[in-house]
């Protein structure tokens, strides 16, 4: 028997003798002598960590020593249960709390009632939880390459793309609160907005199997900001995400084909792929969400589930370059709240050509990721 399964059987082991001693969702007292949650081992990322380093042999030295000392109950499978020190729980399916406590409660909330309605300037209060991100390559000046939007005070939501390395862009920080570019202070009908904020980013999240087996497969990204953003009931708002659509939004996730989404972003409006113009005024479109042809032929090639993604626009009407990673937004069945449910992910060389589309991360299908991912 392997090092690996010698650390597993001996913790299992070590429970039982322990007499499984504190009850899932009680106060415990962890490895390293933290107070805690018993929690199951999945919704705790830092001993689900190191319970995988031991399973590699790259653990600390005390690393089982501080697991065995974490370990507070077993479920009736035999899963354990651990005590996680309460500042590092990340959240999952233990039914004590899980990744969806961390979601913002007031989220998807926007101050604007009339919009307009396509490929125009955006109104000051539209879209409250856009991101812009900033970064330089080598030898380069500063630029907004890609865009983002905002699921939490600390954690912005973006296309994994953004971050290739033959790109080889170094992010600066990320933006909110922006709607013209090239005015400090924002003003629209008399209401003027506070600056925006930049804030460096603390950890760039990409999914593990981006790029698996397909090029853009998984494309999908979380950036943990190095502070929590301040937060305006009118500018700086978090979005909602579709943990459960039928719940949340009152239709499934089957019932996104044939509705209008608005997609938006301070990408190139230029139909011309070698001259890109980046647009001063955030950028907003009416797109509908539909598996056309030309999406799923040209766009679609290699990804191995279908649902992973969206198809949208159409109508000579798209998303383009430098609006990777802005969201694609549904409203909920009475418009109180709006949810990101794709995320700006690839599209045809030339933007809004008549009968071709964008493809779109379906961020419903990752919402099990995203919580995983998320901590306090």
């Amino acid at each position: 028997m392997g090092h690996v399964n010698v650390a597993v059987v001996a913790v299992t082991a070590i429970a039982t003798l322990m007499g499984c001693q504190a009850q899932q969702g009680r106060s415990c007292v962890d490895g390293n002598g933290q107070a805690g949650t018993c929690i199951s081992i999945r919704s705790c990322q830092p001993l689900r960590q190191l319970l995988q380093a031991l399973r590699t042999n790259t653990a600390p030295p005390n690393g089982f020593q501080i697991l065995r000392g974490s370990i507070c109950n077993l479920r009736s499978n035999s899963e354990p249960l651990v005590c996680c020190a309460s500042d590092l729980r990340t959240g999952g399916d233990d039914g004590a709390g899980g990744g969806s406590d961390l979601l913002p409660k007031q989220c998807g909330v926007t101050g604007l009632v009339d919009r307009i309605i396509d490929g125009e300037n955006a109104p000051l209060l539209a879209w409250p939880w856009m991101a812009l991100l900033r970064g330089r390559a080598r030898g380069q000046p500063s630029k907004w390459f890609c865009g983002g939007v905002l699921i939490h005070p600390r954690y912005v939501l973006t296309a994994a793309h953004c971050f290739k390395a033959i790109f080889q862009i170094e992010l600066e920080f990320v933006r909110l609160g922006e709607h013209t570019l090239n005015t400090a202070v924002d003003c629209e009908k008399g209401l003027c907005a506070p600056p925006p904020q930049n804030i460096p980013v603390e950890q760039i999240i990409t999914h593990p199997e981006y790029e698996s087996p397909c090029k853009e497969c998984n494309d999908i990204a979380l950036l943990r900001l190095s502070r929590p953003a301040q937060l305006n009931p009118l500018h700086v708002v978090p979005i909602c995400l579709p943990v459960d659509p039928l719940k949340d939004m009152g239709f499934s996730e089957e019932e996104f084909q044939g509705k209008f989404a608005y997609a938006a972003g301070w990408g190139s409006t230029s139909m011309n792929p070698l001259r890109p113009t980046q647009p001063n005024i955030l950028q907003q479109v009416l797109l509908p969400i539909n598996d056309g042809e030309f999406c799923n032929a040209e766009l679609r090639k290699g990804y191995p589930n279908p649902r992973s993604t969206l198809c949208a626009g159409g109508e000579g009407k798209d998303t383009c370059k430098g609006d990777s990673g802005g969201p694609l937004i549904l409203s909920n069945r009475f418009e109180t709240k709006r949810f990101v449910v794709g995320i700006t992910s690839v599209g045809p060389a030339v933007c809004g050509r008549q009968s071709t589309q964008g493809l779109y991360t379906n961020v419903h299908f990752y919402v099990p990721w995203i919580l995983e991912t998320l901590r306090p």
